[in-house]
Formats: C-alpha cells, structure tokens, sequence
C-alpha cells in the first residue's frame, strides 16, 4: 500500500507491503474501534516493527454505509488485497469475518470465533435492542427484517460453514461468557494445517485486553515468517 499524507509541510509517501488488519467484533458501545482498545493492540504491533491497520466496519463508527455483514466482508477483501502480505487478528464476529478470507497470502489469528449455532431469537433480540438503543449499528429496520437479514447472511459467512482454512490461530477464554468455548475448539477442528489453539485459563470473551495473548498472536505472526509450527497451548 501506498499512502499518501501531509505532515507539517511536507507531502509523506509510505510504503507498506506487510500490516496485521485488526477486525473488531459487534460493537457494545458507540464510537470508533480507533478509539477503544482496538488501538492499543495496534501500537502493540507497531513498536514491534510490524504495520498495524485499525478500521471501523461498514455501518459502525466513523464509517459510512449501513450494517451488513456481508458488507463487513467485502470491506475486509477490499483492505487485504492493499498489502501483499496480511495478518488479520479478528474478534468475535470480526473474527468469524476474518476466517472467511481467502488469500494465500493472509494468515489468520481468530479469537472468541461467533458460530451459526448461538444464534438463536433471544441473542439477536439482544443484539438488536442494544444498537438500537446505543446507535452502535447503522441502517437497521425492524426486528423480524434484522433477525432473518443476519441469520441468512451469517450462514454464508459462518467458519464451520466455509471451506476449511490454513495458517489459522485459535485463541479462546475458557469463561467466554458470549461465545461457548467449544466454538473455538470446532473452528480449530475444522481449519487445516498448519494451525494453532490456545487455551486461555480464566480468559473471557475479551481477549484483547489481555496481554499475554497479544504477545502469543506476535509470536504466531514470527512464526509464519520463519516457518516454525506448534499446534496447541495453554496460557
């Protein structure tokens, strides 16, 4: 990727060929990702020399468009083919986005993965009261529209629906209190080889906050480059 910008006086072009894209979930609370903890997690990379991209979904933040998840989908193909090579660290639902990519040239870190099987009336409900109410999803209609809307297009994006991906990390909370953590053990089940599972003990459903597994998706990220392979880990 080529960018283009004013610093002071001076027109800057950088050159980035390698970036880690960060993909958050469903948003809770209104505002950018650039504004949450999304960004610390890009600084994280950046000091280790990696490139490290922070974007709000269609629909959400300081984006334009209305909310769609296939929508978040595109929007992700259209960051990825930027860079020639991509490391995307998605959480919950961006994460389920971020396993849908197919390039040969993205590896694919996935945390708290969302599963076509939870989600039944009463989450979407929830879902959908909390946008509503904290207008932290765009363009949505009534109930009824938005619940048969995300049921059919999660079910052409859903991982364990999807054709089986490689160069995948699993990262799962064993007291993820949104995501069973059995969903990431499918998701780990149903990737190919190579791939990784990490266990985190006493990690809930936001992964991002913690430390150690941003310094086991760094490790994973080295890992790729220089071809080494683990499959599984307990944090």
């Amino acid at each position: 990727m080529k960018l283009d910008l004013m610093l002071g006086r001076n027109h800057v072009r950088l050159n980035v060929d390698e970036a880690v894209i960060i993909c958050h979930g469903l948003p809770y609370e209104q505002g950018s990702a650039i504004d949450k903890s999304y960004d610390l997690m890009a600084e994280f990379f950046s000091k280790r020399g990696i490139a490290a991209v922070v974007f709000d979904f269609s629909g959400t933040g300081k984006s334009k468009g209305d909310f769609s998840l296939l929508s978040w989908q595109e929007d992700l193909e259209n960051l990825v083919d930027n860079f020639e090579r991509v490391h995307l660290v998605g959480f919950s639902m961006g994460g389920a986005i971020a396993y849908g990519i197919d390039n040969a040239d993205t590896y694919s870190i996935i945390a708290s993965p969302f599963s076509a099987r939870i989600f039944e009336d009463g989450l979407l409900e929830d879902i959908y009261s909390n946008a509503i109410l904290k207008r932290t999803l765009r363009g949505l209609e009534s109930l009824e529209s938005f619940k048969k809307k995300f049921r059919e297009e999660f079910e052409i994006l859903a991982p364990e629906n999807s054709i089986p991906k490689r160069n995948v990390l699993v990262v799962h909370g064993e007291h993820d209190e949104i995501v069973p953590f059995e969903e990431g053990a499918k998701l780990f089940r149903h990737a190919k080889r190579p791939k990784k599972f990490v266990n985190v003990k006493n990690g809930d459903h936001f992964l991002r906050k913690h430390r150690k597994v941003l310094e086991v998706v760094y490790s994973w990220i080295v890992e790729k480059r220089e071809g080494e392979s683990v499959e599984r880990i307990t944090l």
